[in-house]
Order: structure tokens, then sequence, then C-alpha cells
């Protein structure tokens, strides 16, 4: 039998998901939490190390809504039998900084890996046009000055569903070996006085979906066709696109998962 966390944090304080040797990431502190929470090597009980492996790296400064991340144990080992999914959320959560939560725990079945097995993720990216940005917005919204032809960004964003080169649209230094992906669906939404963009993809390179929302709002400012937005998804050369937007507007809002990897058990209940 396996485990799912579901996990919500703000990026800000970390270098993204992945544990580092010179930074703090994500995975690090709730791996400390666990351990703690099954008293970790050197306490009491001797319980085994655990490692904690997410869906997708997210970058330093990206947030989360719910990260996906499975857990593995150290050899021939297994949870105690008295754990339950109730402690995997209660019991973890008090070992954890405040800009960490285990937001749900599921029982899955054997084999599962949070990674391999995602079939898709679902990322939402935040922009007020603002003359000046409420501090209560700033830490999860950037701001943008001047017009915007929304008209002509959603024209831009209807060529992105498919499967395309998105060589032009990633950061260096990421671990993909091709650059392909495939965009189910992506589009932009008007709410509460702010611009989203929403993408839902089989996967994403690093740093593509701010490379996307930089690119695309110079579609909006005039500084860019749709038309060449849409020659970028051939294989174009990075220094063709626009800039990286900033990290902290963008959000993993979801993991998505195929029915044989359904949650057997879920903590709280999924209605």
């Amino acid at each position: 039998m396996g485990y799912r966390l579901i996990l919500s944090y703000r990026g800000g304080s970390y270098a993204g998901w992945q544990r580092q040797e010179n930074a703090l990431g994500v995975q690090q502190v709730v791996e400390e939490a666990l351990a703690r929470l099954l008293g970790g090597p050197g306490e009491a009980g001797g319980a085994p190390p655990v490692r904690v492996v997410g869906a997708g790296r997210t970058d330093a400064g990206v947030h989360a809504r719910a990260q996906a991340a499975h857990l593995e144990l150290g050899h021939d080992a297994a949870l105690p039998g008295s754990i339950t999914l109730r402690a995997l959320v209660h019991g973890v959560n008090p070992h954890l900084p405040e800009d960490v939560r285990v937001m749900a725990a599921h029982r899955v079945g054997e084999g599962f890996h949070a990674r391999k097995h995602a079939a898709g993720k679902v990322y939402l990216y935040r922009l007020r046009p603002a003359a000046v940005l409420s501090p209560l917005d700033a830490p999860y919204v950037v701001r943008v000055g001047g017009a915007l032809s929304l008209d002509a960004m959603r024209e831009a964003t209807a060529a992105l569903p498919g499967r395309h080169d998105f060589t032009a649209l990633a950061l260096a230094g990421g671990a993909h070996g091709q650059p392909f992906r495939t965009v189910a669906r992506a589009e932009w939404l008007e709410a509460d006085g702010e611009l989203r963009f929403r993408i839902e993809g089989d996967g994403f390179l690093r740093g593509m979906v701010r490379s996307l929302v930089g690119t695309l709002l110079e579609v909006g400012q005039g500084r860019r066709t749709p038309e060449a937005f849409r020659a970028l998804l051939a294989g174009r050369p990075r220094d063709e696109a626009g800039p990286t937007a900033p990290a902290h507007g963008l959000c993993l809002e979801r993991v998505l998962y195929p029915a044989p990897w359904a949650a057997l058990e879920a903590y709280p209940a999924e209605g």
C-alpha cells in the first residue's frame, strides 16, 4: 500500500520544492517533519528515514495549492501499523513551518509514484492591472501597468492546446530530456480585478509557464503579434521569446492522476 500527501505552501522562503545542498527546499522541511513525527534516527523508536517525492519541481518562489508527493521509506521499512491518514495530516503539520501544510493524505495502490504516474498539472498565474498593488495581494499577484489587449492575448493563447516544442519558453538548466509538451487547455480569465492565466498540460519545462506569461504580456502590450507568438511553438531559440514573469505570481493548483491511482482512502474524506 502506498501513501500520497497533498501539500500547500507559500514559495517565497524556499529555493523550490527540491531538497538542495546549499538552500532550503520544501521537500526538506516536509521530510524533517515526518521524521520527527515517526521518531527519526537517533530518537526513541529508531524509525527509518522517510523520503518525500513530489510530482514536480516547482521553482524558487513559486507557490503550490495542491502539490502531490508520495512517501518512500528506508530499506525493508514500513510505516508504523498505528499510523493513520489523519495522523499524516494533523501529526505532521505541528512540525512544519507556518508556510507549509499537509492538506490531505491518501492511501493509494502499491507502486504509486507521484511524478511518474501524474497525467497532468494545472498552474495559475495571477496579474493585477493597477497603479498600486495592495500589500495583502503582493506576495501572490504581479502588478502590470499600462494598457493590455486581452483580445490579442487570447488570440495568441488559442495556439497553445496541442503538442509543441517549447524550447523558446524554457529556462536553461532544467532536467528535461526533450522540449515537447502537450497542453490540454490554456485560457485567460478575469476575476476580482485580476487577469489569471490558467494552463493544464501533461508536464512543464523549467520556467515554461512564467515564460509564457511574460511573452503573452508582450502580445497584450502590442510589442509582439499573435502570429509571432505562434511561431515560437516550433522550437525557436529562447532569446526570441519574452521575459520570464516573476515567480510569486505562479501557483501549482492541482496534479491530475488517472483512475488507477485514485485514492483508495482519503483524509479528509473526499466528496
